[in-house]
């Protein structure tokens, strides 16, 4: 297997790699911190909430990607 796609993200900084992450997690705590839900729902909408994200985040860095590539 090929490192091709890990290769392109190397001129960037770790914290950049990292930011859409943090922001993610910090936009799904604030959302349930201020929620007056029972422990459990306020967990499963956690979950629910970080696995959502993380796809959308994964396909908006891919479409972000793809038109930086083509300038």
């Amino acid at each position: 297997m090929s490192n091709y796609n890990s290769r392109k993200l190397e001129g960037t900084p770790n914290w950049m790699r990292f930011a859409p992450y943090a922001a993610l997690g910090i936009l799904v705590f604030s959302l349930n911190s201020t929620s007056e839900l029972n422990y459990f729902w306020k967990g499963y909408l956690t979950i629910l909430q970080a696995q959502a994200g993380i796809v959308m985040l994964y396909f908006a860095m891919f479409k972000f990607r793809q038109y930086s590539k083509n300038k």
